[in-house]
């Protein structure tokens, strides 16, 4: 299972047995951050509150045939109603007219709600004549002509809907009532025989749902627009095969479905899921250019907070004078080079001057703290301090070339190159590999030291063992 271990990160580097630098100017790009987040949340949510829930898209095809398998969509089932009428002077409707349909060889009584697929509608406005010559209606157009009458109208209905793109359980609403239809009226010439082409526009409506609801989707159609055409003379038909009864067809109305042409619609809900992956989108995208512009002051304060850590840091000289004194004894004492006679020598001096040297070592012994206290004083003195920078001073070492003549830009140029000098991975491989071939040639002082268990903090780690 190891190589599937895509999770653990790699090992971190501390400064100052820290994770990392905090400071005053990281804080205040921090609490600026958090305000914009309160202000963004705020934000969105208003927002969805007052504002539309669904994300609508609409598009028009064209030629595109969606084939048998789409029938129904483009051939739907519509409730028609269709009426034949001429408006006399006293504004009452005057019926002279007939309502034949040719698919079912039947008639229709007028404002009759029928129902047909959009591509059988093949309807008649017929006159029942007397004769062959249709006299009759000539008596009526002589009629019409002394009330100044000479076009009849033709008004066709049909199932009404509206789209409501916000309605939680439908955007497509449909009246069932019959009270609320679409309707177009046409007008024609009372002497003239015409057909009526319709163009049909279907509309589909598809709703994405989400993962655990089935998609929703729902067609409707309207009358987008119409031809007209007009043929000279009027035409005779006979509706039964022993020609008894003539009528004469004042207009035939069909209708033209495109296959190739629709309009359709797409609708998603926004969820609040989807404002919260918003919200947390846009504040991961606002703290990363946070986390960028200040990496342009952080990068340089860093460098120069390390040789500031390094330069300002007091010696203590007393302690390594007594280290530098044991390990000079340890020296000579572990030194391989000196001769037996030179040994026996010293070890017979040693004993005849040691009660002397004794005594005088501990009359000089105060003596030497006290100098080495007046050396750590004059040392520390000597031992150079970076001065306090102001934060656009690391902002402005990005642009270094521009403004190298200034005296702290120069000082942060000079603490990038220490870090960047022995903080390269080059250096520490190269006096890592020098430090071992140095240790392969020394003999430890004190062997129990080169034990790492030999550490105050392994020993607080073993007590809890």
């Amino acid at each position: 299972m190891h190589p599937l271990d895509f999770i653990s990160g790699s090992p971190n580097l501390y400064l100052f047995q820290k994770e990392s630098i905090k400071t005053n100017f990281g804080g205040f790009l921090f609490l600026i951050y958090l305000v914009a987040i309160i202000l963004i949340v705020i934000y969105y949510i208003i927002d969805y509150v007052k504002n539309d829930k669904y994300i609508i898209q609409s598009f028009t095809h064209t030629n595109i045939d969606l084939g048998e398998d789409k029938e129904e969509f483009y051939n739907p089932n519509v409730n028609f109603t269709i009426d034949a009428f001429v408006l006399l002077k006293n504004h009452k409707d005057s019926h002279y007219f007939k309502i034949y349909d040719n698919k079912l060889s039947k008639f229709i009584d007028p404002s009759m709600i029928f129902t047909k697929k959009v591509k059988d509608f093949d309807i008649y406005i017929l006159y029942e004549c007397n004769d062959t010559n249709c006299s009759n209606y000539d008596d009526l157009l002589k009629e019409f002509k002394n009330n100044k009458i000479y076009t009849y109208s033709i008004k066709i209905s049909h199932d009404y809907f509206f789209l409501d793109h916000q309605n939680k359980n439908s955007p497509i609403i449909k009246n069932k009532d019959g009270y609320n239809i679409f309707y177009k009226t046409f007008t024609f010439s009372t002497r003239q025989s015409s057909d009526l082409i319709l163009k049909w526009k279907n509309i589909e409506y598809k709703e994405k749902k989400g993962f655990f609801k089935k998609d929703w989707e729902d067609h409707c159609g309207y009358i987008e627009s119409s031809d007209k055409t007009s043929y000279e003379p009027r035409r005779i038909v006979y509706l039964t095969e022993d020609k008894t009864k003539i009528f004469l067809s004042l207009c035939n109305i069909y209708f033209r479905v495109d296959n190739t042409q629709f309009i359709e619609y797409f609708r998603k809900r926004i969820s609040e899921l989807d404002i919260i992956a918003n919200i947390l989108s846009l504040i991961a995208n606002i703290f990363s250019c946070v986390k960028i512009g200040y990496g342009f002051y952080s990068n340089y304060f860093i460098n120069f907070k390390i040789v500031e850590k390094i330069l300002n840091k007091n010696i203590p000289t007393k302690k390594i004078l007594k280290i530098e004194q044991s390990s000079e004894m340890n020296d000579l004492e572990n030194n391989k080079f000196i001769s037996i006679n030179d040994d026996i020598s010293e070890k017979c001096l040693d004993k005849n001057n040691n009660e002397d040297n004794q005594n005088s070592a501990n009359n000089n012994t105060d003596d030497v703290f006290e100098e080495e206290s007046d050396n750590n004083e004059a040392l520390s003195q000597n031992i150079p301090k970076l001065k306090k920078l102001h934060f656009f001073d690391f902002f402005l070492n990005n642009i270094y070339s521009l403004c190298k003549k200034r005296k702290a830009q120069k000082i942060i140029h000079l603490c990038n190159k220490i870090v960047y000098k022995y903080a390269s991975i080059d250096t520490l491989v190269q006096n890592q590999i020098i430090l071992e071939n140095l240790f392969k040639d020394y003999k430890w002082n004190q062997p129990s030291l080169n034990n790492e268990e030999n550490n105050n903090l392994f020993i607080q780690l073993k007590t809890y063992l």
